[in-house]
C-alpha cells in the first residue's frame, strides 16, 4: 500500500456536495487517511465562478495509473463532460499531486503534478496537512503562494462525514 495526495475541487452545481461525494468514492477505492479544510479560490487561468478546493492523503493499493484512471471515472460519475479539460469550469476535478516513493513522466501521467508548485488552491491545503505532521513524500516546498484562498470548511467538519 502507497500513500498519495490528491488535490479536488469544482465550481459548478453545488460545490460542497460534489466535493464531499467525491471524497466518498475515491474513499471507495483508496482509504482517506487525511484531508485537509476546504478552500475558495479564485479560478486559476480563466475567469469563472470561484472554485472550493481540498487536499486528500489516500492510502492505495495497484499503481498511479489506476489511480489516475479512478479520479478520471470519479469525474465523470459527478458529472465532468468527456473531453474537456484544461482551464475551464467543471463541477468536479480530480488531480493526482504525489505518490509515494514515485517520480514519473508519461505521455498520461506526470508525479509529482507538473504544476502543483504554481497553484495556492493546491498548496496551501497540501501545507496544512505538512502542519499537522503528515508526510511529504518527498516533495520539496520552496515557493510563496500569492493567490487568493480563503478557508471556509474545516478538516474537523467534513472529516466526520468522509472518515467513517
Amino acid at each position: 500500500m502507497r500513500l498519495a495526495y490528491v488535490g479536488i475541487g469544482g465550481n459548478e452545481g453545488d460545490r460542497t456536495l460534489n466535493l464531499l461525494r467525491g471524497m466518498r468514492l475515491i474513499g471507495l477505492r483508496c482509504p482517506v487517511v487525511a484531508l485537509s479544510s476546504i478552500y475558495l479560490t479564485e479560478a486559476w487561468g480563466f475567469s469563472s465562478r470561484p472554485f472550493l478546493n481540498a487536499v486528500l492523503l489516500v492510502r492505495c493499493d495497484g499503481n498511479p495509473f489506476s489511480l489516475f484512471q479512478y479520479l478520471k471515472y470519479v469525474e465523470r460519475i459527478l458529472g465532468r463532460v468527456e473531453g474537456t479539460s484544461g482551464y475551464s469550469p467543471r463541477p468536479f476535478d480530480a488531480d493526482l499531486l504525489l505518490y509515494e516513493g514515485l517520480t514519473l513522466t508519461s505521455p498520461v501521467l506526470t508525479v509529482p503534478h507538473p504544476r502543483m508548485h504554481l497553484r495556492s488552491f493546491v498548496m496551501v491545503p497540501l501545507r496544512e496537512l505538512w502542519a499537522r505532521g503528515l508526510p511529504t513524500l518527498g516533495f520539496e516546498d520552496r515557493r510563496e503562494d500569492t493567490g487568493y484562498v480563503r478557508r471556509v470548511m474545516d478538516h474537523r467538519a467534513i472529516s466526520k462525514v468522509v472518515l467513517k
